[in-house]
This record gives C-alpha cells, structure tokens and sequence, in this order.
C-alpha cells in the first residue's frame, strides 16, 4: 500500500483540477442557495465517481487476477491508451480556435434560482464529460487494482483518491462557508482567472498526463 501512494498521489492531485467542477461551483455559490447547492453539486458528481470506482476496481481486479505477464500487458496498453487520448486532446485545445472547455454554456449564466435538486443532477451529468479527467480517473482505478492490495486496502485507496480529487472543490465551499463576505470576491476573481486562462491549463495538463501515461506504457513491466 505505502508503495501505492506516490503514484495515486500525482494522478489524483492532476485529475483533481477540474476547471469546469470548479467554475461550476463558483457559479452556484453565487445563487440564492449558495450551499445547499454548491453541495449538492460536488455530491452529484463524485456519487457517480464512487459507484464507477467500484464498478471499476471489480473489473480491473479480475484482470489482476490473471497470469502475471498478461496482467502486465493489460495494464501497459491502458497506460499507453490513455497516454495517446491526453495527447490527442492536447492537440485538440492546442489548435482548435475555439475551446469547449473555456466558457460555460449561456444558460448556466442565470443559475440564481437553480434547487439543490437540479445541482445534484448537473453534477451526475458533468462526471461523463470530463475526458481527461476520467482518463486519469480510469488509471488511479488500474493503479489500486493491479497493486495486489487486500480488499479493505483497495477501498481505502479509492475513498483517498476520491479525497484528493474533491479537495479543490472543499476549499471553496469551505472558504464560502467561514466567510461569505469576502470569499464572493475572491471567488469571482478566481473565476475570471479560470475562465481566461482555461485553455493553457487544460493543454498542459493533457500533455503532462499524457507524457507520463505513455512513459508508464511503454517502459512499465
């Protein structure tokens, strides 16, 4: 497990950086029910997270459970498949004028009167449509299940994940929490930053990722 923890970490502190997770919490801590909704936001979103770590840890530890050079391959062409989708959204970002990424649709501009209902909603739909956080998500999952750890051990291991991956999201709603006041403006202010400097960030970390899936693929054991 202890060997486990420097590369869990790394992953998860990457996929943990989610601009359009972030954007959407500031926007709705924004709203007539900053809370109720900035939670049920993150609640919504890291449900489906958990239920898919589960889904995820029982497929990946049946292919664990096979000959020790099968498993091995399995696990490079996960890596070096993941390695080749960053890239390729990289490169996506990187020439594409306009970015998907960069703004939020028009319609969460008015999200002011948005229920914690429909936040928890919006938060089970987002999960599918971060690719490259998912693809980090999908080699944290591979990473716990081929590390031969006991059943206890792989959960332990996911709730950690899902902690470091949660964090940002935490620290606004924490911050929103102890001061209102002033965490409005810092907010906006991150938000603008966020919005402007989205596409450089989304383009870095796709190539970082994507570097260190195909460096994992190709040269692991």
């Amino acid at each position: 497990m202890i060997d486990l923890l420097p590369q869990l970490f790394v992953l998860a502190v990457g996929g943990s950086i989610a601009p359009v997770l972030l954007l959407l919490t500031i926007l709705f801590l924004g709203s007539q029910r900053p809370l109720p909704n900035a939670t049920a936001l993150v609640l919504g979103y890291f449900a489906v997270y958990a239920a898919v770590g589960i889904a995820g840890l029982i497929l990946f530890s049946g292919t664990a459970g096979a000959a020790g050079s099968t498993a091995s391959t399995i696990g490079r062409i996960v890596s070096v498949t993941l390695g080749v989708l960053l890239i390729v959204l990289g490169l996506r970002r990187l020439f594409i004028t306009r970015d998907p990424d960069a703004s939020l649709p028009r319609w969460l501009e008015s999200v002011s009167s948005i229920t914690p209902t429909k936040a928890f909603g919006i938060g089970m739909v987002l999960f599918p449509l971060q690719i490259r956080i998912l693809a980090i998500f999908i080699a944290c999952l591979n990473l716990i299940a081929t590390a031969s750890l006991r059943t206890q051990e792989s959960i332990i291991g996911l709730v950690l994940m899902l902690l470091i991956f949660a964090i940002p999201v935490l620290v606004l709603i924490g911050l929103y929490a102890a001061v209102p006041q002033r965490a409005s403006s810092m907010l906006e202010a991150l938000r603008a930053w966020m919005e402007k400097n989205n596409r450089v960030i989304t383009v870095v970390l796709c190539f970082v990722f994507g570097a260190f899936f195909l460096v994992r693929g190709f040269s692991g054991p």
